[in-house]
């Protein structure tokens, strides 16, 4: 952003079409409601606010359970998660699907876990069946980690199964959903996750900056016979659940300042979401997840992931032969005004990385975007089918 400190007019950065997987694309009524003058975070109607979103997010999450927002990224949210799990050396199982399952490593390593890696072949799902066999092998186990929607790869893992295993062995299960809630039916509740986490900026098309969980009563029964304490206090969740008791009468949220643009911000998306409805929802993200499929398919281009487990929020594309990452991604900028993007870090197979979340999980975000993406790949010098692929992906539109 390029101001003057002599009150020159400040210039927006330019917005460009946001086809990555998060953050994604906000509503203008969620974009006013955090415009509006500065709300402070203590008194009766900061805590009518605060009940309110943590009620509707609770309807998104679809669970009954204790529910906080922690100021900060989604990761944050995910390090105070294990860090209530961990004492020195506790076992913990971490599934090496993508990128975020190695943060979870990073995160277990530094609370001072024995980390249990569960390897998992790029663009590969977490399979149920492995993950009891490593239970049974590794008894003093405590918790795993999973990523329910693993952006980096286009993989939707079984939550539902795998936290069926975890509770058989007593396993303590800690679910990010970071990149799937509010675009996939997440049955909290009902699947038994033990952790659920999220972050606003993602399916709940809300902006960056607050990390989300519930935890269920087994969880917090384990946190209270912990024979150590939690380390620190920002990210302590005991910590966090006394001040929000002790101070419920005005400053409910917890301990720290609350950022209150953005719980207003997210307040106006869980409308949205809401008045939308839960189950609309998550048809019209299979239905452009389906779109993105086929019309990538029938102009010739490979896909990463197998149907049986490929996300419903970003899909992958292996990047045709002859083309380089970088070439697209700043074509599509330059050219279409749109963002997608690559491979996180060195993970395997190169690919493309399309996001089709929340707003943007719409034809009129999708048709642009898959038109440009083909043309660019064609114009490029890849073997690309144009007409096939957009006749492909309008069928799916017209016989929904």
């Amino acid at each position: 952003m390029n101001a003057s400190m002599m009150g020159e007019i400040i210039m927006l950065e330019k917005h460009y079409r946001l086809m990555i997987p998060g953050p994604t694309e906000i509503d203008a009524q969620t974009q006013l409601a955090m415009a509006q003058p500065t709300i402070v975070h203590y008194g009766d109607d900061w805590g009518k606010m605060n009940a309110r979103v943590l009620q509707k997010l609770k309807q998104v999450f679809q669970t009954t359970n204790d529910m906080y927002i922690i100021p900060g990224s989604a990761s944050a949210a995910m390090e105070a998660s294990v860090s209530s799990i961990v004492e020195q050396d506790t076992e913990i199982l971490v599934e090496l699907s993508g990128m975020f399952g190695m943060r979870f490593a990073e995160i277990a390593k530094g609370c001072g876990a024995k980390v249990i890696p569960l390897k998992v072949e790029f663009g590969k799902a977490v399979d149920p069946q492995i993950v009891r066999d490593m239970l049974k092998a590794n008894p003093k186990i405590k918790a795993m980690t999973l990523v329910h929607n693993e952006s980096s790869t286009g993989v939707m893992n079984p939550a539902a199964e795998i936290a069926a295993v975890c509770h058989e062995f007593g396993v303590m299960l800690v679910c990010d959903c970071v990149s799937s809630m509010g675009g996939v039916d997440i049955r909290t509740d009902e699947w038994g996750l033990d952790y659920c986490i999220t972050g606003a900026q993602k399916c709940l098309q809300s902006s960056p900056g607050l990390g989300i969980l519930t935890l269920a009563p087994n969880a917090w029964k384990k946190i209270d016979e912990r024979t150590i304490p939690i380390h620190g206090w920002y990210l302590n969740l005991s910590n966090i659940r006394e001040y929000c008791v002790k101070w419920s009468n005005w400053h409910g949220h917890g301990p720290v300042t609350a950022p209150t643009g953005l719980y207003a911000g997210l307040e106006a998306s869980l409308d949205i979401i809401l008045t939308e409805g839960l189950q609309n929802r998550f048809a019209r993200h299979i239905l452009n997840k389906t779109a993105v499929r086929k019309s990538m398919l029938a102009s010739g281009l490979k896909l990463l992931v197998d149907e049986s487990v490929a996300s419903n929020t970003v899909t992958t594309i292996v990047i045709p032969e002859g083309l380089q990452e970088k070439q697209v991604i700043a074509a599509m900028k330059q050219q279409y005004n749109t963002l997608i993007t690559g491979t996180p870090g060195s993970l395997g197979t190169p690919v493309l990385r399309i996001g089709h979340m929340g707003l943007t999980a719409d034809k009129n975000f999708i048709i642009p975007t898959i038109a440009g993406f083909l043309s660019i790949c064609k114009q490029l010098g890849a073997k690309v089918d144009i007409r096939n692929g957009i006749d492909a992906l309008m069928d799916v539109y017209e016989t929904q």
